[in-house]
């Protein structure tokens, strides 16, 4: 029995980072290293990650990307992925006072509120089977009208909870899990 088996799909099954360069395993877009920037594996034409590091179990940081409309993950200050599923453990609902004074300010938004929690799962971007809320309980947040995450029904503060679902669909949602 012979398999056919394309070029793009060769990519994906046989990840490709050499000493010089770089070869994205979703779009096969390649790169040298060197011209990388802060992010040398992040792939600048589709996003993907191409590095072996595995971040579960991680402290990481996550905000909504306006530009590209989905999550944003980061570790040690560094993009490491976008995703449209982020659960994370041991939460903390974080807003940086000046950036949301900016924001009332000059009517314009920049990143200042972020979930910060241990990495259990993810499904990066463009993600094909995002989870269904496991909870009711849905967290938001608005700069023009709360200084911290509230809960969606009750408009009550939340600052920290045991795990949380970010859902990017209907309207982002962050279900938190007690």
């Amino acid at each position: 029995m012979k398999v056919l088996v394309t070029e793009s799909q060769i990519r994906i099954i046989f990840e490709i980072v050499t000493k010089d360069k770089v070869i994205c395993d979703e779009c096969g877009w390649s790169w040298d290293l060197a011209d990388g920037g802060d992010d040398p594996y992040i792939c600048h034409k589709c996003g993907h990650n191409n590095s072996e590091e595995d971040y579960i179990g991680k402290r990481v940081m996550v905000y909504y990307n306006l530009h590209k409309h989905t999550f944003s993950v980061t570790y040690k200050s560094k993009v490491i992925m976008h995703a449209d599923y982020v659960k994370l453990g041991d939460v903390e609902f974080r807003v940086r006072k000046g950036g949301k004074d900016r924001v009332r300010s000059e009517k314009s938004k920049n990143v200042h509120a972020f979930v910060i929690g241990d990495l259990i799962d993810f499904c990066e971007y463009p993600c094909d089977n995002i989870p269904d809320p496991s909870s009711d309980m849905i967290i938001t947040y608005n700069p023009y009208k709360y200084d911290s995450f509230v809960y969606k029904s009750s408009g009550e503060p939340i600052y920290s909870a045991t795990e949380v679902d970010m859902i990017n669909s209907q309207n982002k949602l962050f279900v938190v899990k007690k």
